[in-house]
Parts: C-alpha cells; sequence; structure tokens
C-alpha cells in the first residue's frame, strides 16, 4: 500500500518555523491501514505529532474528513497544530469545500481565513483539578525545573483539561528572563497522582507562559503572551491545544475573567528554540460560560512524497 504524504510547518509562513507536521492522505479506494500500521508510519516521521487525512469517495457532497492524530507513541483524541495543518491541507485551493474535521474528541468545524490561514473550533469540556503538582506524594526534583522560582511556581500551578485526555499544568512566569530557563524534563508524570478521578489518562503537558501585553482589535480585547511548552524531555515549538486550554483557562478560571462576549489571545511560542511561531485563539462566551474557543494560524507546505505501508 502507497499512501500521499505532506509536510507542512504550521503557525508558521516560514520554513523551517513553526511545527512539523506530517500529513498522511488515506484515499477512499484503498485498504484502511491498521492502528499498529498507522503507528508504525507516525514512529517513522517522528515528529510530534502525524495525521491521517481519511479521503471520501463523494467530495462534491460530502464536506466532512475523518482525521486521526497520533504521537510517535499513541493515538490521542485531539491537539491543535494537526487539526490546523490539516484544515490547512484540505482548504487550500481546493474545489470542493470542506467545513468539517471528525475526531475522536468530537466534530470540528474549519474555515478557511486566507490562502494559508485557516481556523477550527476546537472541541471543549473543561476540567480545573483540584490538586496541583505539590499534591503529587510520587514527584521527584528530576520532574521539576531546576530553578528555584521555577519550581516554586510550578508546584502551585493550576491543572486544567481541554478535553478528557488533554491536560496541561498551566505555569505562569513572572519574567521572558524566567521564560528563557525553562528546560526540559525527561521524567513523566503519573496522572493517578494528580488528576481528578474519572480524567486519569492521556497527554499531560507543562505549559509556561508570560503575560507580555494587552490591546484592542476592531473592539476586540487581546491578550498577548510568549509561552513555552515541555513534556517528557521534549519542547513543541507551537502547541495549539495548550494555547486553547490556557486561553479557556484564564476567560472562566484565571484572575482577570473575560467580562467580554469576545476574547483574544495572541500567542507567540517556539522562540527559545528557533522555531517562532504564532496562535490565535478566540475565546467566546455565551450567558457568562465558555460558548466557543476558535483555534488559528497558518501553516506552509516543506516536502511531499509517498510512504509505503507492507
Amino acid at each position: 500500500m502507497e499512501l500521499p504524504f505532506i509536510t507542512l510547518d504550521v503557525f508558521t509562513r516560514t520554513r523551517f518555523r513553526g511545527n512539523p507536521l506530517a500529513v498522511v492522505t488515506i484515499p477512499a479506494n484503498v485498504p484502511k491501514p491498521t492502528q499498529e500500521q498507522k503507528q508504525i508510519v507516525a514512529r517513522e516521521f517522528n515528529l510530534s505529532e502525524t495525521v491521517f487525512i481519511h479521503d471520501v469517495a463523494d467530495p462534491e457532497t460530502n464536506h466532512s474528513r475523518q482525521i486521526d492524530i497520533f504521537l510517535t507513541t499513541d493515538e490521542i483524541p485531539f491537539a491543535g497544530h494537526p487539526t490546523v495543518g490539516a484544515a490547512v491541507s484540505l482548504l487550500r485551493g481546493s474545489p470542493h469545500p470542506v467545513t468539517e474535521l471528525v475526531t475522536k474528541a468530537g466534530r470540528i468545524a474549519v474555515t478557511r481565513t486566507s490562502e494559508d490561514s485557516a481556523t477550527a473550533t476546537v472541541p471543549h469540556n473543561v476540567h480545573l483539578h483540584a490538586a496541583t503538582l505539590s499534591s503529587y506524594a510520587g514527584i521527584t526534583a528530576a520532574q521539576l525545573q531546576a530553578n528555584d522560582e521555577i519550581r516554586k511556581l510550578e508546584l502551585a500551578a493550576p491543572i486544567f483539561s481541554l478535553v478528557k485526555g488533554v491536560s496541561f499544568a498551566l505555569i505562569e512566569l513572572p519574567s521572558l528572563e524566567l521564560l528563557a530557563e525553562v528546560t526540559a524534563s525527561g521524567r513523566k508524570f503519573n496522572a493517578e497522582g494528580f488528576l481528578d478521578q474519572d480524567w486519569q489518562n492521556g497527554f499531560i503537558g507543562r505549559f509556561y507562559y508570560v503575560r507580555t501585553g494587552s490591546s484592542t482589535a476592531d473592539g476586540v480585547p487581546v491578550v498577548q503572551l510568549r509561552t513555552r511548552m515541555m513534556a517528557e524531555g521534549f519542547e513543541d515549538p507551537a502547541t495549539g491545544a495548550a494555547s486553547s486550554c490556557l486561553a479557556a483557562y484564564l476567560s472562566t478560571e484565571g484572575g482577570d475573567k473575560q467580562t467580554t462576549p469576545t476574547r483574544r489571545y495572541d500567542f507567540t511560542q517556539g522562540v527559545e528554540m528557533g522555531k517562532e511561531s504564532v496562535i490565535q485563539v478566540d475565546v467566546n462566551l455565551k450567558d457568562g460560560a465558555l460558548d466557543t474557543v476558535i483555534l488559528g494560524g497558518p501553516a506552509v507546505q516543506v516536502m511531499r512524497g509517498h510512504v509505503q505501508i507492507e
């Protein structure tokens, strides 16, 4: 079996910046690869995520596409940069508009905003966990930052889930200088130690952020932030899920809760690793409660080819 693929750098318009993504298309007229085969392909690409798009036999009338998102080790229900990357690849120059992506986390409306950009309405079932990292009896020094000030802020940080299986410790730092000192820890957290019952599965990352400014655009408040995301010895250059998670938290749970129907968050991530990425998240409230989280950004194609599966 031979499947076409492209790679994109997502959340950037400049090749070799942003977050790389492999996009593999499964044509409608070929046997579907097994879960094991998809996992092997993702491991071979060895990127933070690989997305598989299931093509359809009737693109003129079927405007939905199923996508499967894989880490190198597991399938996950949702991730931001694979969703935006898949949307850009499907919407760019296509004569048949795609309006919806179907993920394991739910259906996601997608919209083309320019030739190389798209937005995705992020599925959410947000949850603030009762515990913090300091509540976890099994935590070790190797799982935390070496800098004393950062470590104290890590231990006190809230843990927030965007959906079940996608959770982050949200660690606010007071300066960009301190953000630059963050390093990747190689130790995995045991979810059972600090996630609430019925939420103890999936991906857990640490999202460090600094508020760098605020403004207004077309009457909408805008918050600017610089961020870094670490997980198990790995730094991600652009994390749409973490950005969506933090935006939802700040709008609904943080000390500066959203008071307008819409608030925009502009995230700059990956600067310290030379992979600067720009991510936009709009949070919309309805009757004071979280209504929609809209993630957006550009992507640029880098490679094209075929992967052979036996």
